[in-house]
């Protein structure tokens, strides 16, 4: 199961998290690069919880045991400098958005850890000003940038429903095109899924134009859209899981009617509920990507100018309201401002100044400003406060007002032509990515290590080695550190290669006897053995055994290294698998020992030494891979192989 917390589902888990209003924060720590937990202890109950975060996707109050890094990175030590022993004094959501607002109080000193779960999601820390003082990613849009010393600006306000009228909902379906899921997730802003629960509480099937629907319809729909939101007025939740074959479907905070034929069980908190989803694997998204952020970027865009227009249009009709009610009252204007210019033509004027400040049409009256605003009513008793320019005639006020209206609507036509011009631009990115997606074209994240050989032992320990003589040497001089391993097959012109003492998160774990087996098997599939031989030699040793400094009169060529003490020799079958495993939520082809690739990856095929080419078998992969052939071709060891298994594909040779 996986998909976006909504706002709703935003609005529940703040509710919950109230009871811990009054912790303190005793302990926090990043677990890799996008998830947080921050251990938390009630001083009145001595209770302690922990509050697991992964950005963008989830929070959750959970039990379960983490193995933390023993390196704290910079957004930690920062986080820690600042909140630990901290109170938290209470959890907001902004608006109805998908944001979360932790206000914390340490001594007299106010922070703000806001979380974000739209787009890339982000964990914000900040002052009691929202100036931030570090952000776990730097963003930057067009109308908001999420850096150190910058002030902390939410997105665009989003639609609230609980703050809609009948008329509000209406308007909204009504000036709608689009079909009434569509109409209900976007323009009510409810979301995917909340919008197809309201279509079947109401029957009505939700792929139907609003343009085809009754009016005793639109009646039913608002009258379920009602009923759904006093289930979260009056906090009546009633979590589910809804399972199927034993695994998670989905987990919603009240009773869905869609869900009522499925295996649902029941829980007593959402909060709580959600930790099922820590473990959860997630399906790699190949839309990580340029593209899609580019659409995510354009669909902000978006919002954006349609807030605009609608400031715009009220602004427009405040100004044509503000002409109509000066000529509705344009004697009595006409009469306060001759008082107002003769009265500043006198020498002592101060007493009958006062006199205009203090009639009931006036709210406001400074001169020295040329501000004056009154209060007038307009064609059906109820009054307006309008700015008047007393240096004016009444007449020339309303026409100054009408002026404002006509020029804002020169600008309103341009803003709406800016929204067409960008849902084109929306509708352009959107079919590039589908085309992208097609050819596997899509861009995805790159880690640092596949500048190198690599892959990721049976036991998660990160193992890289040069592709030459330059990467060789860097992989060493850059990369060997204290506690890693370092490994050579016994034969010229194999890669330098190295066990780190780290998975690809960064976190610190032993290195096995099996990793080094494996790394060994990686260094001799990677040499001119796989040319040679069916079996071969490689060797381990420790950081301290290596060196570039030659014996008088010996010259260490560049990428070559000096051995001295013991090497721990393994002699190893050449055999590669070639593979899809999940990396950061990223597909990779990695190419390394069978342990190290079967249990990580549902799609691999294996290699020995053989007769077909490098150049057939990288085309043959990449057909089966549905990648590009130069991915391939770098996990591909030199010169020909055979494909002896494989797994979760179809292997077919040859270019067909």
């Amino acid at each position: 199961m996986h998909r976006e917390l909504s706002s709703f589902d935003i609005y529940v888990i703040v509710k919950e998290l109230q009871q811990y209003t009054g912790s303190f924060i005793e302990k926090i720590f990043q677990l890799n690069w996008n998830e947080l937990i921050i251990r938390l202890k009630n001083p009145a109950t001595k209770i302690r919880e922990t509050l697991f975060i992964r950005n963008g996707e989830l929070i959750c109050i959970t039990k379960k045991q983490f193995d933390v890094p023993l390196k704290p990175k910079t957004f930690t030590l920062t986080s820690r400098k600042n909140l630990i022993n901290s109170k938290i004094s209470n959890f907001n959501q902004l608006g109805f958005d998908r944001i979360i607002d932790l206000c914390i109080l340490k001594k007299q000193e106010e922070y703000h850890l806001i979380i974000e779960f739209f787009s890339n999601g982000n964990i914000i820390l900040t002052d009691s000003k929202k100036m931030i003082l570090i952000p776990l990613i730097n963003q930057k849009w067009a109308h908001r940038t999420i850096a150190r010393n910058v002030e902390y600006l939410p997105p665009p306000v989003q639609i609230n429903p609980f703050n809609l009228s009948y008329s509000d909902f209406m308007d909204l379906l009504n000036e709608s095109k689009a079909d009434l899921v569509r109409t209900l997730a976007v323009k009510v802003n409810l979301g995917g899924v909340y919008a197809e629960e309201l279509c079947k509480r109401c029957q009505i099937q939700k792929n139907i134009k609003i343009s085809e629907l009754k009016k005793e319809d639109l009646n039913k729909i608002y009258e379920k859209f009602v009923e759904l939101l006093k289930i979260f007025k009056d906090e009546k939740f009633n979590p589910i899981i809804i399972k199927k074959d034993g695994l998670i479907q989905n987990i919603l905070p009240i009773d869905f009617v869609s869900y009522e034929s499925k295996d649902v069980e029941r829980s007593k908190s959402f909060l709580k509920s959600l930790e099922a989803l820590i473990d959860t694997k997630i399906a790699p998204d190949k839309n990580h990507s340029k593209p899609v952020n580019e659409i995510g970027k354009l669909g902000r865009q978006l919002l954006q100018q349609q807030q605009a227009v609608k400031d715009l249009q009220v602004k427009i009709e405040n100004k044509k309201m503000e002409g109509d009610v000066i000529y509705l009252n344009i004697s009595v204007c006409e009469e306060l401002l001759n008082e107002i210019r003769n009265t500043i033509k006198l020498k002592d004027k101060k007493g009958k100044l006062e006199e205009i400040k203090n009639k009931e049409i006036v709210k406001e009256f400074d001169p020295q400003d040329n501000l004056l605003t009154v209060s007038l009513p307009d064609i059906n008793g109820i009054s307006h406060e309008i700015n008047l320019d007393f240096r004016k005639t009444a007449a020339e006020n309303a026409e100054m007002a009408y002026r404002s209206s006509k020029k804002l609507r020169l600008k309103l036509e341009g803003a709406i032509e800016s929204i067409e011009k960008t849902k084109i631009l929306v509708k352009n990115s959107e079919k590039n990515l589908t085309t992208k997606i097609a050819k596997n074209e899509v861009t995805s994240r790159k880690f640092w290590f596949e500048s190198y050989r690599w892959f990721i032992s049976s036991d998660g320990n990160l193992v890289i080695g040069g592709k030459d003589a330059k990467s060789n040497e860097k992989v060493v001089k850059k990369h060997l550190k204290v506690g890693d391993r370092y490994v050579h097959a016994d034969i010229q012109g194999a890669p330098s290669c190295v066990v780190k003492k780290r998975d690809v998160n960064d976190n610190e774990m032993e290195i096995s006897e099996k990793t080094l087996e494996e790394a060994c098997i990686f260094s001799a599939c990677y040499s001119k053995a796989w040319k040679q031989f069916t079996e071969s030699q490689a060797y381990w040793v420790y950081p301290e055994q290596v060196s570039k400094t030659p014996q008088s009169g010996e010259f260490v060529k560049k990428g070559a290294f000096i051995i001295r003490g013991t090497r721990n020799y393994r002699k190893v079958k050449l055999e590669l698998v070639i593979g899809e495993v999940q990396i950061g939520g990223e597909i990779k082809i990695m190419g390394g020992p069978l342990e190290s690739i079967k249990n990580r990856s549902d799609k691999y095929v294996v290699i020995v030494p053989g007769k077909t080419s490098k150049s057939e078998m990288a085309y043959s992969l990449g057909k089966l891979f549905n990648v590009d052939v130069s991915l391939i071709e770098r996990t591909l060891p030199p010169g020909g192989s055979s494909v002896i298994n494989f797994k979760g594909v179809k292997y077919e040779k040859g270019r067909k």
